[in-house]
């Protein structure tokens, strides 16, 4: 263990998720903007935004295994050069697909770092400092989704998109430079095979599913019941391969512990909430009241700053509370805040909508305590495998959220791709339909997070 402060590594580990949470939120103000420059390649705006998180999520289970099989320093620093690559790339596109592969190529990385900082966390910290560990790096989350909006506004109205990649990697390219103060964490000496079979499913299944999810409103019938089959059929081929394998990609055993599935189940949904809340307000600032960009971005700071608040001290609150408490408490609040909004009107946010979004915003900032809570069941030596899932969740929760309201509007109309084709009165009947479906994940985060235990609680006799 190097003799740096565990805390300063901290700072270094979160430096890079800051990155990948920019990389999503400072592109969200560009959407448009980059939709006017490629109006060739039909929803560019949007795929700018799914890709990225498709690819994290598809490649997350790969990053974990060579990571507990070849060192999470050596992972971290090529996680960090792929990533630096790609964001450099998206900024000098001169076609449409040729963003899109850059893009790729970020989410290539990103699939590599956040399993990466996960993992980093739960090895360099131990006892009563991981829950305040897992809370500052949260922060880090917070700090790029509450200045990645407003950041992505400021430099729409001064430069161009094109800026938004290179600035969103800053944080990374200083990571990078002092990769080397890091712990190695080496793997041990005997190394178990890799499932490349089962890889390959975990790979493929989260695109196939994001992809028709994005898609769903513009397939045909015919094609969503092809996607759904394959989609039922790789499920049930992989749950067959988990049983035949002798070292599979994701032990059987933990996949059917609660004291995993839940936290991660929650994880899920609240990530999903966000992402979807995030698209849905700054559609209504910036397509119903009419806001510019940075206006539109500005408007988000009350949801956005109360995420970060919760992230600062969820960790303290957790310790004090236990997470059970916590999380039923914050799904409660989001719940009245998304039954609020339901009323909201055309021409501004009256003082109880921006209480009901800061309600919203408390509960997306409570995630890392779920995080470690499922990562708990991973070993030492498989922490990286244990954060590559966790980040597997988180992204399918992410690009979930975001492909639900493209989804919706689609529905609607075949032509909406983030624009302002569709008058305001309909835009704001979608904005309750999509609230409306939202209040289903409450309340399913609602029993769930009743049923949660944490570490110091005694175990049940019976699950």
């Amino acid at each position: 263990m190097t003799n740096i402060n565990k805390w300063w590594l901290l700072v270094l580990v979160a430096l890079p998720t800051l990155s990948t949470c920019l990389s999503t939120n400072v592109v969200m103000s560009a959407l448009v903007s980059i939709g006017q420059t490629f109006p060739d390649v039909a929803g560019i705006g949007e795929w700018t935004l799914l890709i990225y998180s498709m690819t994290a999520a598809s490649l997350s289970i790969l990053a974990g295994v060579l990571g507990d099989r070849y060192g999470l320093r050596k992972m971290y620093t090529i996680g960090l050069i792929i990533f630096l690559l790609g964001a450099l790339g998206a900024s000098f596109a001169t076609t449409g697909e040729s963003l899109l592969v850059f893009r790729s190529l970020s989410g290539i990385g990103s699939a590599i770092l956040a399993p990466v900082a996960l993992a980093f966390l739960n090895r360099i910290f131990s006892g009563v400092e991981k829950p305040i560990a897992f809370g500052y790096w949260a922060a880090t989350i917070t700090i790029g989704n509450v200045i990645g909006p407003f950041l992505g506004g400021l430099i729409q109205s001064i430069s161009s998109w094109r800026l938004t990649f290179p600035i969103a990697a800053l944080p990374a390219l200083i990571a990078l430079a002092f990769a080397g103060i890091l712990p190695a964490y080496k793997p041990g000496n005997t190394r178990k095979n890799i499932d490349i079979k089962g890889i390959a499913y975990l790979s493929a299944l989260p695109a196939v599913i994001l992809f028709t999810l994005a898609m769903a409103g513009r397939l045909n019938p015919s094609s969503i019941i092809i996607f759904l089959s394959l989609i039922g059929i790789g499920f049930f081929t992989f749950w067959k391969h988990l049983n035949k394998t002798e070292n599979p990609v994701i032990d059987l055993q933990i996949l059917e512990n609660y004291k995993w599935w839940r936290p991660s189940i929650i994880q899920l949904i609240i990530r999903c909430l966000f992402m979807a809340m995030l698209i849905l307000l700054t559609g209504y600032f910036h397509s119903i009241q009419g806001l510019s960009e940075l206006n539109s971005s500005s408007a988000l700071f009350p949801f956005l700053i109360s995420v970060g608040v919760m992230a600062f001290t969820s960790g303290y609150i957790c310790k004090s509370i236990g997470i059970r408490k916590l999380m039923t408490t914050m799904f409660s609040l989001g719940l009245a805040g998304a039954v609020i909004l339901l009323s909201v009107q055309p021409d501004g946010f009256r003082l109880i909508d921006w209480i009901a979004i800061c309600f919203i915003g408390l509960l997306a900032g409570s995630t890392s305590q779920l995080s470690r809570l499922s990562m708990a069941n991973f070993g030492v030596n498989d922490s990286m495998k244990g954060a590559s899932i966790n980040t597997l969740i988180i992204n399918v929760g992410i690009s979930i959220g975001a492909a639900y309201p493209t989804l919706i509007r689609s529905i609607v109309s075949k032509q909406a791709h983030l624009s302002n084709i569709i008058s305001k009165e309909n835009l704001l009947h979608i904005m309750h339909e999509e609230v409306m479906v939202l209040i289903l994940l409450f309340c399913i985060g609602i029993w769930q997070a009743g049923k949660l235990q944490d570490l110091t609680e005694p175990k049940p006799l019976s699950t």
